[in-house]
């Protein structure tokens, strides 16, 4: 075993042995002999379904409200909160083998499956994990992150230790669900790669109740860097830290529109600065939003390897506006990795619902984008989403590639792509009519059937943003987990771990299982 292993494992046994549970692991052989007695599994939640889901869920799948008089809400027959891979580990065994697990960490997947779940499951709601520890092993500096951390609660600890991740910009956004799908960050993937990739270990409990401490050397390790709570329940994990120098400062320019023309044309020029000027220079990243509240945000953030004047750089795309006479509705500069991490949390602090209805799907190239893609994510994603019937949904532009196609292979799709574009569907439901639902469900389907006849533009590939659940439609394994053989490796570990799928309520166990 390496130092840095052998020195995170000693932590894992430690703790476990604290907290008295069993079946631990560590780099292959037993250590049953450290820990006491598991004890008996906690008491469920006294609190109602729907007052849990209440709570819990920021959105839901809008194919889960089609036709719905009532709101969606949990269908568990119990939910518990342990605090420790002991308590996981003994609620697990005192379950008959064949009762199905569903596991909830931060609240923010596209489908939300698990928390959902059915009438014969058991939902782990494992937000008590909270613990975030900062050390270092073989000259890196790492974070232990326990499963119930929300970024928001990580990037302030991350910015108090100086340091950076390439995280999500959603702050509610549970960080052990978001690693287990791959990890892509816009603002930062470019230049530290996927999250996923800068796991080093990870805590897990498998259907059995056994306590694993997992390392790159394990397939299973590799695995759950894709499909997640599909094959074992995620306690902590440890990820390299990158020092907060990585990120020089960020550039944010938002322009109102009045008509879709006009967000079709600025959107189809924006992405020619991208390819042109973007992609091939891995010192900078940018991102560009249409919103349905008719706004063009256009983020560009400037790594630590950029030598150049930001704001001339950022000057095509104010030009842009100009010429077309497109309003400056603001302007910011951000200096630092902290404040370009939590930027967007009080534009997303305002979309609220109970819960909200969502629609996730993304398209990419792996290469430069060539005409073709540009015309059609312009004229059709932009042009034909949904954005005015749901008026919180967005379509997100952003160049990819660099560290996060140079990186460690996991499988995500998103490792193989240098553009990438997501239209996420967003609003209210108890706003619309079940006719007005469906609606928006079949416009979106049909700019999302058009992406599948563009050549070289792969569709659904992405663990953070593809809607596995999309009722008539199937999305490809070989796309969500990067190819075949990734789709391969998962279902193998699916076939060791948990060859009864007591974990089906991941969105992707129907791809494996």
């Amino acid at each position: 075993m390496h130092d840095q292993e052998a020195q995170i494992s000693r932590r894992t046994v430690i703790k476990g042995a604290a907290a008295a549970g069993g079946g631990l692991v560590v780099g292959g052989g037993c250590a049953d002999e450290l820990l006491a007695e598991a004890a008996l599994p906690p008491d469920a939640l006294r609190i109602s379904n729907d007052q849990w889901f209440a709570e819990r869920a920021w959105s839901v799948s809008a194919n889960k409200v089609l036709g719905a008089t009532t709101a969606v809400t949990s269908l568990a027959k119990r939910i518990y909160r342990p605090t420790s891979a002991a308590e996981i580990a003994t609620i697990v065994k005192s379950l008959p083998e064949a009762t199905p697990i569903a596991c909830v960490c931060g609240g923010h997947e596209s489908s939300n499956a698990a928390m959902v779940a059915n009438n014969d499951a058991v939902i782990l709601d494992l937000i008590r994990l909270k613990s975030i520890e900062f050390h270092k092993a073989g000259g890196e500096s790492l974070v232990t992150v326990g499963s119930g951390v929300v970024f928001r609660e990580l990037v302030e600890a991350v910015k108090a230790h100086g340091g950076a991740l390439p995280v999500g910009t959603g702050p509610g956004v549970g960080v052990a669900g978001y690693v287990m799908n791959g990890g892509l960050s816009s603002y930062f993937s470019r230049r530290l790669g996927l999250l996923g990739q800068r796991v080093v270990q990870m805590t897990v409990v498998t259907a059995a109740g056994e306590i694993r401490v997992l390392t790159a050397k394990d397939e299973l390790f590799t695995a759950m860097l894709g499909a997640g709570s599909a094959l074992a329940i995620v306690v902590d994990l440890t990820l390299r830290l990158a020092d907060a120098s990585i990120v020089k400062f960020a550039e944010q320019r938002v322009f109102g529109f009045e008509s879709r023309e006009q967000a079709v044309q600025y959107s189809h020029e924006a992405m020619r600065f991208m390819r042109e000027r973007v992609i091939p220079d891995e010192s900078v990243s940018l991102e560009l939003v249409v919103t349905g509240t008719k706004a063009l945000v256009v983020t560009t953030v400037f790594y630590d390897t950029f030598a150049g004047d930001s704001v001339a750089f950022v000057k095509p795309l104010e030009d842009l506006a100009a010429s077309m006479k497109l309003p400056t509705l603001a302007q910011g500069h951000w200096g630092s990795w902290y404040e370009a991490a939590a930027a967007l949390w009080p534009v997303i602090a305002q979309q609220t619902g109970a819960p909200l209805a969502t629609l996730y799907h993304c398209v990419g190239t792996e290469g430069v984008p060539p005409d073709d893609v540009l015309d059609f994510v312009s004229k059709t994603i932009v042009g034909e989403a949904p954005l005015d019937e749901a008026s919180l949904s967005i379509v997100e532009i952003r160049s990819l590639g660099g560290a996060a196609q140079k990186g460690t292979k996991i499988p995500t799709g998103n490792c193989r792509h240098a553009f990438f574009v997501d239209l996420i569907t967003l609003y209210d439901a108890k706003a619309k009519s079940t006719v007005e639902r469906q609606a928006i469900v079949d416009s979106t389907n049909r700019v999302v059937d058009k992406a599948r006849a563009v050549k070289g533009l792969g569709v659904d590939f992405s663990g953070t943003h593809s809607q596995p659940d999309d009722i008539g439609r199937t999305a490809v394994a070989a796309e969500i987990f990067g190819s075949a053989e990734m789709a391969a490796m998962v279902a193998r570990a699916k076939d060791e771990v948990d060859p009864n799928n007591r974990f089906r309520f991941h969105p992707f166990a129907k791809f494996i299982a």
